[in-house]
């Protein structure tokens, strides 16, 4: 089979990830012709070792080439599959960005409109699964779980953990009011007995509490799996995931995690046995489940034994790869969409983005539109008033050109 993904590019992310995982193992074990379909084609160093048996073409070079699956990995790149000629298309899903925009931003409509496309879809958790086929009963949609690198995910030879402390691991930007890290973070340096907060994140939290260091994520696997080791709890309050890995990845390491019931974390948390689950919106209640782990070390040794043992029944990114490939030829096979078909959806929900962000823009800033003010219009002669909406109409129309 030749098959055809579509990213917007390659920079280090748990999503991209995940479909570099796919992408060799189909093209290395599965003996099918690869292609990932970049809209920015740089190859970090990062995923050089997952793109040695792939193909690597540039999305404006793909008119030249034809595929017999072509695959969304992202919300935007749905709208890209216009320009890819393939006999069948799916939308792989790993999350309902919808959840990550700010209330008013139009994307929420725009990322929405473009999942009811009646794609066939393979995603990676039940709840995704569920609403996908809530919103759309006669859409095909298939899970398969998210697979561990098993290798740079596991206890340390010797225990990493200094005796003594309770070293407390908080992942996760603080740009993203999704992630909730401020929350995480403000819990964390509020216990009395955490001896070290540690935080990967984009930007350093603000703090004058010596427990804290800062360290640049973008880490590769096998020093996050170092991090995961020589730490004694992942501390992670998302409002919204889609299969919630790093929990999973620091119980491959003997970590137990402090979390939040977030959408994915059913697939294996379990309260009291491998991790300790608080609400969305109590800092004291993670500080004092902090302390009470940090001075109870049986619980602590409970938690950790439970996280190995879930750890030790998930499977590998091997198992699940065999399971991607055959879930992916079955829902293509129920593919109805032609290229036609998604070029005419893609220029119809762009133009209609287009006149959202500007109706959008208009009731936030009283100055956009055509850069008349209220009282201008209304003592400017008709000529004027209709040769300036003239000019708005054609820079509508240059506009719309553009984001077809």
């Amino acid at each position: 089979m030749r098959i055809a993904l579509v990213l917007n590019d390659l920079r280090l992310s748990g999503g991209v990830n995940v479909v570099l995982q796919y992408a060799s193992r189909m093209a290395t074990e599965g003996n099918h012709g690869v292609t990932l379909l970049l809209r920015e084609s740089t190859v970090y160093p990062w995923a050089s070792e997952f793109t040695t048996n792939v193909n690597i073409v540039p999305l404006e070079s793909a008119a030249k080439y034809e595929w017999d699956i072509a695959v969304a990995t992202y919300w935007e790149t749905l709208l890209l599959l216009g320009q890819v000629r393939a006999q069948s298309y799916v939308w792989f899903c790993q999350q309902y960005e919808d959840r990550f925009f700010p209330d008013r931003n139009p994307n929420i409509s725009t990322m929405q409109i473009a999942g009811a496309i009646p794609l066939p879809v393979v995603t990676e958790a039940h709840w995704l699964q569920d609403l996908l086929q809530t919103e759309n009963p006669d859409r095909t949609v298939e899970v398969v779980l998210n697979g561990i690198d098993k290798e740079f995910f596991r206890p340390a030879d010797i225990d990493m953990r200094v005796a003594g402390n309770f070293d407390v691991l908080v992942e996760g930007s603080l740009d993203g009011l999704a992630k909730n890290t401020a929350m995480a973070l403000g819990g964390a340096l509020a216990s009395t007995h955490a001896t070290l907060v540690t935080h990967i994140g984009d930007t350093p939290f603000t703090t004058d509490d010596s427990r804290y260091r800062f360290v640049k994520s973008q880490l590769l696997f096998e020093q996050m799996g170092a991090m995961y080791q020589r730490h004694h709890l992942l501390v992670k309050t998302p409002l919204v995931e889609g299969m919630f890995g790093p929990p999973l990845e620091a119980f491959h390491c003997g970590t137990p995690a402090l979390v939040t019931p977030v959408t994915g974390s059913e697939e294996y948390i379990r309260h009291m046995q491998n991790s300790l689950v608080v609400s969305w919106s109590n800092p004291e209640d993670i500080s004092r489940r902090i302390d009470h782990l940090a001075t109870t070390p049986s619980l602590w040794q409970k938690l950790s034994e439970g996280a190995l043992q879930s750890a030790q029944a998930w499977p590998t990114w091997e198992t699940q790869a065999v399971k991607f490939e055959q879930a992916l030829l079955r829902v293509a096979a129920t593919s109805k969409l032609t290229q036609h078909d998604l070029a005419n959806l893609s220029r119809t929900i762009s133009f209609g983005d287009l006149m959202h962000w500007l109706a959008m823009r208009r009731l936030s800033d009283k100055k956009a539109g055509p850069g008349l003010t209220e009282s201008t219009l209304e003592t400017a002669p008709l000529p004027t008033r209709r040769k300036t909406l003239a000019g708005l109409a054609r820079r509508i129309h240059r506009r719309t050109k553009k984001a077809m």
